[in-house]
């Protein structure tokens, strides 16, 4: 829709489009209708975009809302300068009111589908907490002189069953509150290095049963303000996915000091990963297909870069020459802590 507006204020032009809607009528007619901005704040007669073009501005494009008598309209306005000796002006007007609510409904469905995964996340932990603690007691009444072998076979399949759903809640629950921006850290003193032991630890089981050894290369420990819990839930998740593509040789996690920078690496010796892929990976529900071996959901790597960043970090793939990939992850260490934490120790 166009219109040009000459030095008086009046109409000079509107083009078939514009005169067919009911707020360039009422335009034409100097009865402009409510109009709003993007916010849905009331513009002053002085802020519309026909005053504005009447004092010379020439602005780009700009929502507003416009209340007729046929109903609310979106338009998109912006205003050229057509010819300055005569002070012509033309406002361009776009109604974009179909696609503004085909993107409420959007947000709204999108609100509600994050919504209910919250709340289903939260409903299936507690029967998974009982289904563990039944497991568990289980476990405990098994001879372990080896005399059921069949038994204990279905006990420890049901027990990595149980833990796969467990995570897959917990994806599904982070998912959400990162989404909603609800993502909690406590922060404290912590040394990597016994954060990425523990987490080794707690994967030991599923690395024997990929047969795929995860090796440690530290010894010396980094201190730093960090969230311990979230942050052995990065090294997890990455050695969960460096154990789907390890293909069954060594998983090496190695730790290095960087100045002010921790840098955490964990690296596998699997097929690699595309230049191409290596920002997709990241994304949520993401998968490269042709080399996925498992079934996932395709959340890890999303809720690693989210966490590594809320920490101030960020992570990034390499490809070493010898194949495979590298997860490289650097987290700020603040100094004067570290020096602090490293004397203590």
């Amino acid at each position: 829709m166009l219109i040009e507006i000459g030095r008086n204020g009046r109409v000079v032009f509107a083009n078939p489009s514009a005169r067919e809607v009911a707020f360039a009528y009422e335009d034409l007619d100097g009865q402009t209708p409510h109009v709003t901005d993007a916010d849905g704040k009331p513009l002053a007669p002085h802020e519309r975009p026909r005053s504005r073009a009447l004092r010379g501005e020439v602005f780009g494009p700009s929502m507003t809302h416009w209340k007729t008598r046929d109903g609310d309209v979106a338009l998109v306005v912006r205003c050229d300068a057509v010819d300055n000796d005569r002070r012509l002006a033309a406002l361009t007007f776009v109604d974009v009111t179909a696609f503004q609510r085909w993107t409420d409904d959007t947000r709204a469905a999108l609100a509600a589908r994050d919504e209910f995964l919250s709340i289903a996340a939260h409903e299936l932990r507690s029967p998974l907490n009982a289904l563990m603690l039944t497991i568990h007691r289980i476990k405990l009444r098994v001879p372990t002189d080896g005399s059921f072998p069949e038994l204990d076979r279905l006990v420890d399949m049901s027990q990595r069953q149980i833990d796969r759903l467990t995570s897959l809640v917990q994806n599904l629950l982070d998912v959400t509150r990162i989404r909603a921006r609800r993502l909690e850290l406590d922060f404290e003193p912590k040394d990597l290095l016994q954060i990425v032991r523990d987490a080794a630890e707690a994967a030991t089981e599923q690395a024997r049963a990929a047969g795929t050894p995860v090796r440690i290369l530290a010894s010396e420990p980094i201190y730093g303000l960090w969230d311990g819990a979230r942050i052995e839930q990065v090294v997890q998740n990455l050695l969960t996915n460096a154990l789907k593509y390890g293909g069954g040789s060594p998983i090496e996690v190695s730790l290095a000091r960087e100045g002010a920078t921790a840098r955490l690496t964990v690296r596998d010796h699997g097929p690699g990963i595309a230049a191409e892929d290596r920002d997709r990976v990241f994304e949520p529900f993401q998968r490269i297909a042709s080399t996925y071996k498992s079934q996932s959901l395709g959340l890890g790597l999303y809720i690693v870069r989210e966490i590594v960043q809320a920490h101030g970090g960020s992570i990034a793939i390499e490809s070493p020459e010898s194949g495979g990939a590298a997860f490289v992850v650097r987290l700020p260490v603040a100094q004067q802590m570290s020096e602090t934490s490293a004397e203590q120790a």
